[in-house]
């Protein structure tokens, strides 16, 4: 859980009663720091200025966004002992031997060698945390912090392992069950949380308490917790707009095509999308070549200052291999399915995978080869590719499991027989997805299993093998059967939306071309209803 913690300014909490008294004395700050690890993380209170705009303080302690100079040192910082949970964070506490070391009587000379000015009642405002005489610290003085979700984390002990008591962080989680659920909680997401001293306070130690929790369970939406009047807890949510848009990307392949589409400002997950749909017939290992091009049309959502918050679906891919075509268009048929076809209205869905790896690199062909262990010549009945230990594997079609475990030279193995002709092999396996058995129905592209070098292996590389009625072949040549192809009303459906892309394509291109110039112009609506711009 990664912490982060700065001093906040009462004004930007949500209201907290605290007796404030009316004059203060500037006194040298109090740093209170944590040390989870080998970390340290600093919490800064700002003494505000004098009211004599002709006096000076010269030990005055920087602001938090200051960078300290000649400034007396602070008191000694109290250090906390991590505990046995994630980064926990106790509630920040003052000793009173601190207190009391870094408090000088009005008029007095502190150790520092200054006298402590009055602050009038407007200077207040500034003032984060400070103290005084009869009171060992600032009640409305406030510290933000920022934990960071890790995987096995429950909202629950995220709460308690950051500082807050049991009882608020129920309160709180309370509040929140008509708008977020828990369980939905997931590893990288942020909670923002901002303590507060409670309203009466003594000599000892300070008891700080949450008053309010936010955070973001997506991009369209943020969670606000806060602290009422009558210290309960109210939740509310703060939709945050997002405009819909539909953009037209290409560009030219010079090594790779996830490369050239990062370049060119492809999303991650719209380029993923494309190499899974193309990979049926592409192959990526192969097939590229330098001056091969791309496009791709898809949805995205943007935020209120046009940045990206999240990709929509990929419409439509193209690439050209040294001057042949291949195009896909997603369609949603009548029974709900989406998929993408070709311009035949073939699915670009294969019966197997020839890839069933993401990301990898063929090692070693099939046929004859110098056994790199064994030292001489024998048939290689498979496709290495090489990828690092724990990449995932995904099954190369629909099928039951037939094999599953160690398995001769192989190492840990996996065999799927996909119908009465057809089935695969995956060797050298450092691990099986859980829940695997013999006779586990499994779907084409299911993580099966693990990348590893289990069995005769050299290094970490899956042994991928198919099988024709029992027998190996060659993956990257066998003839694999196709997928569906519509018919009928359904082929002319998909025919209709097919030219309608065809001149959404058109009317995006010529948009963003206009835009570019400055001359943008409103587009055809009777040709491309679908546009964004024509709803």
């Amino acid at each position: 859980m990664t912490l982060l913690l700065r001093a906040t300014s009462p004004d930007l909490l949500p209201p907290v009663d605290a007796a404030v008294p009316h004059q203060r004395t500037a006194a040298d700050s109090t740093a209170l720091s944590t040390a989870p690890a080998a970390e340290t993380t600093d919490v800064a209170e700002a003494t505000p200025t004098a009211a004599n705009p002709g006096d000076t303080d010269s030990t005055d302690t920087p602001s938090i966004d200051a960078t300290p100079t000649d400034a007396a040192p602070a008191a000694e910082a109290e250090t906390v002992a991590p505990g046995p949970s994630l980064a926990a964070l106790p509630a920040p506490r003052v000793p009173d031997s601190e207190a009391a070391a870094v408090t000088a009587p009005s008029g007095e000379t502190s150790d520092a060698g200054r006298t402590d000015d009055v602050i009038p009642d407007e200077a207040l405002g500034e003032e984060l945390a400070t103290t005084d005489d009869t009171d060992p610290a600032n009640p409305s003085a406030a510290i933000a912090q920022t934990v960071q979700v890790q995987r096995g984390d429950t909202l629950i002990t995220v709460l308690v392992n950051a500082g807050v008591s049991h009882d608020d962080a129920y309160g709180a989680i309370e509040a929140l069950q008509d708008l977020f659920a828990p369980k939905d909680l997931r590893p990288g997401q942020e909670i923002a949380l901002t303590f507060s001293a409670p309203e009466k306070q003594h000599q000892g130690p300070i008891d700080f308490q949450l008053v309010n929790l936010s955070l973001q369970p997506s991009v369209d939406r943020d969670l606000q917790v806060t602290r009422a009047l009558d210290g309960g807890f109210t939740a509310f949510a703060i939709d945050r707009p997002l405009t819909h848009r539909t953009v037209a990307m290409r560009g030219e392949i010079h090594s790779s095509l996830f490369e050239a589409a990062q370049d060119a400002g492809v999303p991650v997950a719209i380029i993923s999308a494309a190499i899974k749909a193309l990979s049926y017939d592409v192959d990526f290992q192969r097939d590229i070549q330098p001056g091969d091009t791309f496009e791709f049309v898809f949805d995205r959502l943007d935020d209120e200052e046009g940045n990206l918050a999240k990709p929509g679906d990929l419409l439509y891919a193209s690439i050209t291999l040294s001057g042949k075509t291949y195009q896909l268009y997603r369609y949603e048929m009548s029974d709900g399915f989406v998929d993408y076809f070709n311009p035949k209205g073939e699915s670009v869905r294969k019966a197997l995978l020839r890839t069933p790896v993401d990301g990898a690199r063929i090692t070693s062909g099939y046929g004859m080869r110098n056994h790199p262990i064994l030292g001489y010549s024998k048939m290689h009945k498979g496709v290495d590719f090489g990828a690092p230990t724990g990449t995932p594997i995904f099954a190369a079609g629909d099928g039951v499991i037939t094999k599953i475990g160690p398995f001769s030279s192989y190492g840990n193995y996996v065999q799927i027989k996909h119908n009465t002709t057809y089935a695969t092999a995956y060797a050298h396996i450092s691990r099986f997805a859980k829940g695997l058995h013999v006779g586990s129905r499994v779907h084409q592209g299911d993580v099966i299993a693990y990348v590893g070098a289990t069995g005769r292996a050299t290094g970490p590389h899956l042994h991928f093998e198919v099988l024709v009625n029992g027998s190996q072949v060659n993956p990257t040549s066998v003839k694999l059967p196709s997928g569906s192809k519509l018919a009928g009303a359904e082929l002319n459906k998909f025919k209709a939306a097919m030219n309608d892309m065809i001149s959404l394509k058109e009317q995006i291109e010529a948009a963003q071309l206009q835009t570019a110039q400055g001359t943008v112009q409103s587009p055809d609506c009777s040709a491309a209803p679908n546009y964004p711009a024509c709803q």
